[in-house]
């Protein structure tokens, strides 16, 4: 009897908890370039420049000075690996112009972007001399 109440028991416990599914890391927020490198040569914004990321796929990218930076818009693919964005800024007549294909992946405040400048998709974070592929690291910035 005493081994059927333990097996009865021990039937009836809760199993382990399945982990609960993360999301993501996303590139929503404002953030500070560190470094830029184009074409294997060095390609830094200026200071005070910021990119922010919304949530509902707006891109701005903000200088000191510039008051009213042009939006852009951006999707993102964080199921394929790497993760996949692409921006598309204003183009002529108001209309999107063409999208700048990159992949991005993020460590914590670290934002890494590999963007290209010829209509192909980077499949590396790297910047090979005399490519147009823009590689920049970004942190994330701090709250005000």
């Amino acid at each position: 009897m005493f081994t059927t109440l333990i097996l009865a028991i021990a039937v009836g416990a809760p199993g382990p908890k399945a982990e609960a599914k993360k999301d993501p890391p996303t590139v929503v927020g404002k953030w500070v370039p560190e470094t830029g490198n184009v074409g294997g040569k060095p390609d830094t914004p200026p200071p005070g420049t910021t990119f922010e990321f919304t949530a509902d796929g707006t891109f701005l990218m903000l200088t000191e000075g510039n008051a009213r930076p042009e939006a852009s818009s951006y999707t993102t693919d964080a199921k394929k690996d790497p993760a996949e964005i692409d921006v598309a800024g204003p183009g002529p007549g108001g209309k999107k112009g063409p999208a700048i294909l990159g992949i991005y992946k993020v460590d914590g405040d670290t934002l890494t972007l590999a963007m290209s400048k010829d209509g192909t998709r980077p499949t590396k974070f790297e910047s090979p001399a005399g490519s147009r592929v823009m590689l920049m690291t970004l942190k994330r910035a701090k709250k005000e």
